[in-house]
């Protein structure tokens, strides 16, 4: 058991030209041409999403439903190979929090929702993750944040012990803000351990009551280069192996 898991987990790293993220969002403006009534839309992606959990109990091979799963929601995507071919400062920023979402979202989430629930949730969760970047309804953000806590959790406690054995350091300082990113933005916790590791200041940008603020995470004068994605994405590419290979353990015992 778990051999179309791993079968689809390699397709999917393959095919990582293909570029995801795209196809949803031509898809999404496509729909938003049909729909454009917000509350019809809404109840348009639910129907789809009930479709999802319909059409999949029709696919008679477990192994099959398990490699079509594993190559739709794991996505390694190219945005970050994108991004190292800028050089500007804004896209380096950008690319660590890119970075940082495609392993959570697009291999940590899902494979952790596979384990605990199977299939249906990780295709869901997918769906919703990709809606969730074209869209800005409070309501599908605030499903998408608490659907990517605990795999966010998982992803900081990896970085975590990276950032002990590199630095021989045990304290971050998350400007008292670890509890409330957690509920509210669930990645910028996993940015602001990224920058620890590579001992560089990550600057936050956001918008509350109508103003534009900059925070600043870290206590370092580097700044954001090629090399700190490259060594951040081959940390990243680490733990997605260890991922995978406690993913697919777990799953042959079962």
């Amino acid at each position: 058991m778990g051999v179309g898991y791993l079968i689809g987990c390699l397709f999917s790293i393959l095919l990582w030209r293909i570029d995801r993220q795209i196809i949803y969002y031509k898809m999404d403006l496509l729909i938003k041409k049909f729909f454009k009534n917000k509350y019809i839309l809404f109840l348009f992606h639910i129907l789809m999403l009930l479709f999802i959990c319909f059409i999949i109990k029709f696919i008679p091979k477990e192994e099959l439903l398990n490699f079509i799963t594993s190559f739709l929601v794991i996505d390694i995507s190219n945005n970050e190979r994108k991004n190292l071919k800028k050089r500007e400062k804004v896209h380096f920023y950008d690319s660590i929090s890119t970075i940082s979402q495609c392993v959570v979202c697009g291999f940590i989430a899902p494979l952790l929702y596979i384990l605990i629930s199977g299939n249906t949730l990780a295709l869901i969760y997918t769906y919703i993750y990709n809606l969730n970047l074209n869209n800005e309804s409070n309501k599908l953000k605030f499903v998408f944040n608490t659907l990517t806590i605990i795999p966010s959790i998982i992803a900081e406690v990896f970085l975590y012990l990276i950032y002990i054995i590199r630095n021989k350091k045990f304290t971050i300082n998350f400007r008292g803000d670890f509890l409330v990113n957690l509920y509210k933005n669930p990645l910028l916790n996993v940015d602001i351990l990224a920058a620890y590791i590579e001992s560089v200041n990550f600057y936050y940008y956001f918008n509350a009551d109508n103003t534009s603020y900059l925070k600043s995470y870290g206590q370092y004068s580097k700044k954001i280069d090629a090399h700190s994605i490259k060594d951040y994405l081959s940390i990243t590419y680490s733990i997605c192996m260890i991922t995978f290979l406690l993913f697919f353990s777990i799953i042959r015992i079962k």
